[in-house]
């Protein structure tokens, strides 16, 4: 009796149909139905003929094939996957992190590696060792059939129809028990979140996405080892989805307070929390529009402001480019901040601003933030920080002493370098600047903003400092008097406010240029709400004794249609902005400009968009 089946097993040939069961045996399955004859005398069920599909994951099955029934929760955001390890700090050089766009990979839902390590694995900021994963050691099966075989025989209750529609579904076509198979929660969400950092908010949170975009590619270099990159970069995608739920609102708030303890945990900051500070401290206003992130601001400074003093880029060659990409950045940072936070709150960084970052002799690569015009942005960054201390001097100041005369000197004074320095600055001629490879942003997006930034630097000073703008006037009539009536100060208190006018329209012209597409586009915000507040005209009437309805609006002066005109486009670009960026800081921007317009509108003079967002205390960044 024990030769016989030995025999029968020799004799027969291997299956290459048949059920799973008869396959992963290597048996010839008679294909009976509805089940074969070797499962009929077995006693089980037969898994049918059909191949099943399953998706599956490295390390679904524990040791022993004991399900892991442990529901997944948001602080468990790391796979057991492992890869390379961390560079070292030398190593961690924008460019050398960088690599060419072609082999860059973003990953999908179901890539395994978006399954991040979780806390429990490794800890936030050491670098694991590399280690060689056994396939054989780590995995009791050894083909797909037996792993099949081994999910059919603990869903033995479960039918597995074919799929049908969604109409078939409602109309119960079918009579079979259904116990659906468990999907992807948001209970689990790092995969679904990350998948959409990379899909959208990488290539909105630089001026250009490509392979030197660091938020795209050195985020994937070191997303699935730094927890704190991780968490930050979930909280930006789920701060994108806000919109679309509100659940990703709490999410990305939890997501964000995870990131913000582990970096403040930490007694130095290396470059991934640096990093992870640029990713999670300027996009506070995504989830809160009063959360500025000073606090991040001026860790991320001190850390900069450390790292030029100790000497310590002295020691890495290679850590100089990335301190230069940090350095550069906080500029950007620091202009954003100044027109929303009070000076005595956040100081500018002391080390000094090292050299553009070259690919060859020739050749500039532009920042992800300020693009070409860094210095220019330097200087608006002075000019924030001037106008509104300026402002707020003025609006608490209740009586007039010699103290606040001196303030006032002084701030004139600073006003005059401060023009002087943004009027000097050079915009980078485009021939020695490196073209990214994003056809959506071109090298003169960023030269034209570059510009446009200047133009918004100067309405500020003009607007805050209008003695500024009269003595820059009159330099060019050498003949105007110094001392001035009632009525010629009144006469030029308008030509001035006409000068405004026409500068912005000649600004917001210029911005006009730039596509909608254009990877700038999150960089504009700030842009349209500092140059809409010149977008007055003083001469609405018609003719005298005209009517408008009757003329058809013929006699309508051209400089109120051309404002009206030039309005509807800062509308049309916030609105569409509104559409494509986190929306709550956009909203606001919407809300001064509606606001500033309003006023002015009424009657009132001199109505300044700072003001407004200080009065009504919607003090955000604008981006």
């Amino acid at each position: 009796m024990a030769d016989t089946p030995i025999k029968r097993r020799r004799g027969n040939a291997k299956s290459r149909g048949g059920c799973s069961r008869c396959k992963s045996q290597h048996l010839k399955c008679d294909e009976q139905k509805p089940s074969c004859g070797r499962c009929t005398r077995l006693g089980v069920r037969c898994p049918g003929y059909v191949q099943q599909l399953k998706w599956l994951t490295k390390h679904e099955h524990n040791e022993g094939g004991v399900k892991n029934t442990a529901e997944p929760t948001p602080s468990n955001l790391l796979s057991e996957t492992v890869l390379s390890p961390l560079p070292t700090l030398a190593s961690l050089d924008w460019l050398s992190l960088t690599p060419p766009l072609e082999s860059l990979h973003d990953p999908q839902p179901d890539d395994p590696v978006l399954d991040v390590p979780g806390p429990s694995n490794w800890s936030a900021t050491a670098q694991p060792a590399p280690v060689e994963m056994n396939w054989d050691q780590n995995m009791p099966f050894t083909n797909l059939e037996q792993i099949t075989e081994a999910r059919e025989s603990e869903e033995k209750q479960i039918s597995r129809p074919r799929k049908r529609s969604l109409l078939q579904a409602l109309q119960g076509s079918s009579g079979d028990l259904i116990i659906p198979r468990p999907q992807r929660s948001l209970t689990h969400e790092s995969t679904d979140l990350m998948s959409h950092y990379f899909k959208e908010v990488t290539r909105m949170y630089a001026m250009y996405d490509d392979h030197r975009n660091p938020f795209r590619s050195v985020v994937s270099s070191v997303y699935s080892h730094s927890l704190v990159i991780n968490l930050a970069a979930q909280s930006m995608a789920a701060a994108f989805l806000a919109a679309a739920h509100p659940r990703f609102s709490a999410i990305g708030r939890r997501l964000r307070g995870q990131a913000m303890e582990i970096v403040s945990s930490e007694a130095v900051l290396d470059h991934r929390a640096l990093l992870a500070l640029m990713m999670f401290g300027p996009t506070g206003n995504w989830h809160d529009t009063s959360d500025l992130g000073v606090g991040f601001y001026n860790l991320m400074r001190d850390r900069i402001d450390s790292m030029a003093l100790s000497g310590e880029l002295a020691l890495h060659e290679k850590s100089i480019n990335s301190f230069n990409f940090f350095r550069e950045a906080m500029i950007h940072w620091e202009m954003l901040l100044v027109f929303a936070v009070d000076s005595d709150r956040m100081r500018p960084c002391k080390s000094p601003i090292g050299p553009v970052i070259e690919l060859s002799p020739n050749k500039r690569i532009p920042h992800p933030w300020t693009g070409v015009g860094r210095d220019i942005i330097q200087v608006c960054a002075d000019i924030g920080r001037l106008v509104r201390s300026h402002r707020v001097r003025h609006q608490t100041q209740q009586f007039v002493t010699q103290a606040y005369i001196a303030n006032m000197r002084d701030d004139l004074e600073s006003a005059r370098a401060l023009e002087s320095r943004l009027l000097a600055c050079k915009t980078p001629d485009a021939a020695t600047i490196l073209e990214p490879d994003d056809p959506g942003t071109p090298v003169w997006h960023m030269t034209t903003l570059a510009e446009v930034y200047r133009y918004a630097g100067l309405l500020q000073l003009y607007r805050v400092f209008p003695d500024a703008l009269l003595e820059r006037l009159c330099s060019e009539e050498p003949d105007s008097l110094t001392i001035l009536s009632e009525d010629d100060r009144e006469t030029d208190r308008g030509r001035c406010n006409r000068w405004l006018t026409a500068f912005s329209l000649e600004a917001l012209r210029l911005l006009q240029t730039i596509p909608l597409e254009s990877g700038t586009r999150d960089f504009q915000p700030f842009l349209l709400v500092a140059l809409s507040s010149e977008l007055v005209c003083d001469r609405w009437q018609i003719s005298p004794g005209a009517n408008f309805d009757d003329m058809g609006g013929k006699n309508m002066d051209t400089e109120f249609v051309e404002v009206s005109m030039m309005r509807k486009f800062v509308l049309d670009r916030l609105i569409h902005c509104l559409r494509l960026l986190p929306p709550k800081p956009i909203r606001v921007a919407l809300d001064i400009v509606k606001e500033t317009w309003r006023r002015t509108d009424s009657g009132l003079r001199d109505v300044y968009w700072l003001d407004v967002m200080m009065q009504n205390g919607w003090e955000t960044i604008l981006a």
